[in-house]
Order: C-alpha cells, then sequence, then structure tokens
C-alpha cells in the first residue's frame, strides 16, 4: 500500500507542478513512450494523404465517374462542375474529346476514373499509374 500512495503522490505532484509550468496535466501525467515514434509515425501517415494532385471538374454538366477507363463502364458516381477532387495517377483508356488520358481519384477504395477531357490539375503533379 505505501508504494501505491508513493506513486499517486509523484503522479499529482508532476501534474500539479506540471500545470504550474503551463503544461496541460494530461501531458504531465503521460508516460514518454506515449509521445514516442507511433505518434509521430501516425503524424506522417495523414500527413503523406496530402501527396495526392487536386483536380477541378471543368465541365458545365455532371462529370460521371466510372469504374474502369471507358465510357462504356459501369458508372459509380458523379462530379458536380466546377468540383474540386483528389487524383492519385493518370492512365490511358478510351478517347474521349481530344485525349486519352483519365485520372485515377484519390481516397476511393475501388478504382474510380474520370475523363481528363473535363478535367484541370489545379495543384501538384499527377504521376502515371
Amino acid at each position: 500500500m505505501k508504494l501505491r500512495d508513493s506513486f499517486a503522490t509523484l503522479v499529482l505532484v508532476g501534474a500539479v507542478g506540471a500545470s504550474l509550468a503551463g503544461v496541460p496535466a494530461a501531458q504531465a501525467s503521460a508516460p514518454p513512450a506515449a509521445a514516442g515514434p507511433s505518434a509521430s509515425a501516425a503524424g506522417h501517415q495523414y500527413a503523406a494523404g496530402y501527396q495526392y494532385a487536386t483536380g477541378k471538374v471543368t465541365s458545365r454538366h455532371k462529370l460521371a465517374i466510372r469504374s474502369k477507363p471507358t465510357t462504356h463502364s459501369k458508372r459509380v458516381g458523379w462530379l458536380k462542375p466546377g468540383q474540386r477532387f483528389y487524383i492519385k495517377c493518370w492512365t490511358r483508356g478510351q478517347k474521349v474529346r481530344h485525349t486519352r488520358v483519365w485520372y485515377r481519384m484519390g481516397y476511393s477504395s475501388p478504382k474510380d476514373y474520370v475523363s481528363g477531357a473535363y478535367v484541370k490539375i489545379v495543384k501538384g503533379k499527377v504521376s502515371r499509374c
């Protein structure tokens, strides 16, 4: 019992001392291992998502999202005119208007594509799939 009481006192004193120094009590009582590599690795994974380029729909009408880079494939959704979205990479597909470029959308679980004929890259660089 005596060891447990002294540990609780030590944690309480550390939290009070840290709060007087301007550090929140939750950080003061947390063991140093909690703020170690796992926290920074999670930060890097989250930041890595921002490596996707951003595209903008240039069409005046809804742009179909397709399951494959062809107009005959299943339509899985729509993008609104002017809508911005993340682009993971580009590939060649069926020719639409003047281009065979199709963009694979980022942050989507299936492989979703939109025709490059109606998309303008507004941020980043798109690599080939």
